[in-house]
């Protein structure tokens, strides 16, 4: 891979994160290592996926099946 096109996927992927951040970062610690992960901040199971909304969709499915309990 070039340069260029390695840079580009990392622009991506962090506008990625910025975005699942945005909505999720009160329910969930998001990172990436490799995968796209995120961590529930009152249990912290994990959930992983190789795209940002493979992980979009089970933080969704996660949330509706219990709510993340408030830390303040």
């Amino acid at each position: 891979m070039t340069d260029y096109w390695e840079q580009h996927l990392a622009r991506v992927r962090g506008h990625e994160l910025v975005k699942l951040r945005l909505h999720w970062d009160e329910a969930y610690k998001i990172s990436w290592d490799g995968v796209f992960r995120a961590a529930r901040l009152d249990d912290g199971t994990s959930l992983e996926a190789h795209t940002a909304r493979e992980l979009w969709e089970l933080m969704r499915d996660d949330y509706s099946e219990r709510h993340v309990k408030y830390q303040p």
